[in-house]
């Protein structure tokens, strides 16, 4: 099976990832001066630790071609992940959470969440009146 490398950041809320391929590149949190970074887990409803801090944001190609930081609270490493380890969400969950494209299943059983770079929403990508929600439907 072809392997697939995967960025995936070690949150202490849940581990997930993005393809490699669209991520633009990684810098310290204070160096990203665009709308504000999407922690796209709080999106999901998993609220951050009391005092974590994100050093760190993972600057992806989302939307649009728009760049879009991530916040990485957590270590960061690069994968090689076998494409047979890449698990598609059922249809119910795909639908309510569009974020999340698959379930990737690590070598030890572990599982993390892989993201949809083009279904990750920003601030700016609400119009007047929309609320902030894991889904726009």
């Amino acid at each position: 099976m072809p392997l697939l490398s995967i960025v995936q950041v070690h949150d202490p809320r849940v581990r997930w990832g993005v393809h490699a391929a669209g991520v633009v590149r990684i810098i310290p949190a204070a160096e990203w001066r665009a709308t504000p970074p999407v922690d796209v887990l709080a999106s999901l409803g998993a609220t951050p630790r009391a005092g974590a801090r994100t050093r760190r944001v993972v600057v992806v190609r989302g939307a649009g071609g728009r760049e879009t930081a991530l916040l990485a609270a957590g270590s960061i490493d690069i994968s090689d992940v076998d494409s047979a380890n890449i698990l598609s969400l059922p249809a119910v969950l795909s639908h309510t959470a569009p974020q999340i494209s698959a379930i990737i299943v690590a070598n030890d059983a572990s599982l993390s969440l892989l993201l949809e770079l083009a279904a990750v929403i920003t601030p700016d990508d609400l119009g007047v009146g929309e609320e902030l929600c894991p889904s726009r439907s």
